[in-house]
């Protein structure tokens, strides 16, 4: 059965770029999500410099993603989907990262975003919304930002809401057909969750993504003219009487696939460092060497780059293990329990950004002037892991971990709305 026979009830996609992401066959689930994303990575590196140099969105990786399942691999094999655990989708967007930042990064954001029907509801309240997710493969956008006070919804007169108003940075949702979308409510007193598709009247895409890097992940500025929220949008909130603060562990999914995008860059570049000193020797290289890889000073700086992304990996693993073991016993999590999740994955995210932001430029000492030539497109690591790093400042992270692990006090979440409402 091909795609568009299962989903003869969906509208339209919006343009030609996001019904060419449609797969054209299914594959079954592969046994070994890692071999799958390898396998995809080899395929995606062909290009991938002229499409970063470009800022070419990623239309046909994205079709390749969902053709081959990875996209719903986090989702429970008994709700239609790969039943694929963290670390597989952890190390998934890590392998295609060192090839290709803006399609890791989109995969990346497509996982905890997909998972919002399940972070917002643990009894199975939102499993259809899942269901039709994975039978269809979709991949996911993202409206969810929480910064924008002026996102208000508005009752309708029929049932659900609609909404007025513009939202930045929607990381992957031009090319989506589905999309997470976070509005206040209209009491103002807490928040609303829903699942809309992109081709929805009334939503006004405005093509001006356009950073120094991570150049494809379209994440460009979306206003919402009046959109219609139906009822059977609303996901169901069951953490406690309305949402008035962030969405459980969302922020922690997310750190640790930031990640993946930092590490994965970090050892592209190691890896695309390492084929070139071994075909040539540069200006200033060591007496008697032939090739720049024999020179004993790039040997030892090469050392020292690939030993601290070395102990980025085990601190990942550590910590995929860690929040696996949390997310299986997710029904009987405190708000402290919450807390201790947020600050690993901070902690973790910290870290691994400081690595590459160390490692992605330093590669230059290794390669001589030849290498900052634009075809050779070294600096779209450092692009990469700039652009990314720098939507939650680094300074803001280590000041909230300094805090709690001088004090030894737990790290709790403050309600965004005042109990006697905003006014």
């Amino acid at each position: 059965m091909t795609f568009i026979e299962k989903n003869k009830s969906f509208p339209a996609p919006r343009n030609d770029l996001v019904r060419a992401t449609r797969p054209q066959a299914v594959a079954p689930y592969p046994q070994d999500w890692v071999d799958a994303a390898q396998k995809l990575a080899y395929e995606f590196a062909e290009g991938a410099i002229q499409r970063d140099l470009d800022g070419a969105r990623p239309v046909e990786q994205i079709r390749r993603l969902r053709e081959s399942g990875l996209v719903s691999l986090l989702y429970p094999k008994n709700l239609g989907g790969g039943g694929g655990s963290l670390r597989d989708a952890a190390q998934s967007v890590l392998e295609i990262a060192k090839v290709d930042g803006s399609t890791a990064a989109l995969l990346g954001f497509n996982y905890y975003n997909s998972l919002v029907p399940l972070l917002t509801d643990y009894t199975g309240a939102n499993d259809d919304v899942v269901r039709h997710a994975a039978n269809n493969r979709f991949f996911w956008g993202n409206v969810t930002q929480y910064v924008n006070k002026e996102f208000v919804a508005e009752h309708h007169a029929d049932g659900g809401f609609t909404i007025t108003g513009t939202k930045k940075w929607n990381t992957g949702a031009p090319l989506a057909e589905i999309t997470t979308v976070l509005a206040i409510h209209p009491d103002r007193d807490h928040y609303i969750y829903a699942v809309i598709p992109t081709a929805r009247e009334g939503l006004e895409f405005h093509n001006d993504w356009d950073p120094i890097g991570l150049r494809g992940t379209d994440s460009g500025t979306i206003t919402f003219h009046n959109v219609r929220i139906l009822p059977e949008d609303v996901l169901h909130w069951g953490h406690s009487p309305a949402q008035t603060g962030p969405l459980p562990l969302w922020a922690s999914f997310g750190a640790i696939f930031y990640t993946a995008v930092f590490i994965g860059r970090t050892l592209g570049a190691l890896e695309h460092a390492r084929k070139w000193v071994l075909q040539g020797r540069r200006q200033g290289s060591f007496g008697g060497v032939s090739i720049s890889a024999d020179d004993p000073f790039i040997q030892a700086e090469f050392a020292e780059y690939w030993v601290q992304v070395q102990a980025a990996q085990v601190y990942f693993e550590r910590t995929i293990a860690f929040v696996q073991e949390q997310w299986d016993r997710r029904s009987s999590l405190t708000e402290k329990d919450y807390g201790a999740i947020a600050l690993e994955t901070l902690s973790l995210r910290t870290f691994a950004a400081r690595t590459a932001l160390h490692i992605t430029p330093r590669v230059f000492e290794l390669l001589g002037g030849r290498s900052t030539a634009r075809e050779a497109d070294f600096d779209q690591y450092w692009r990469d892991v700039r652009t990314l790093s720098s939507h939650d400042p680094e300074v803001l992270a280590r000041r909230v971990i300094g805090k709690h692990v001088l004090h030894q006090d737990p790290l709790v979440f403050p309600p965004h709305f005042k109990q006697d409402k905003v006014g």
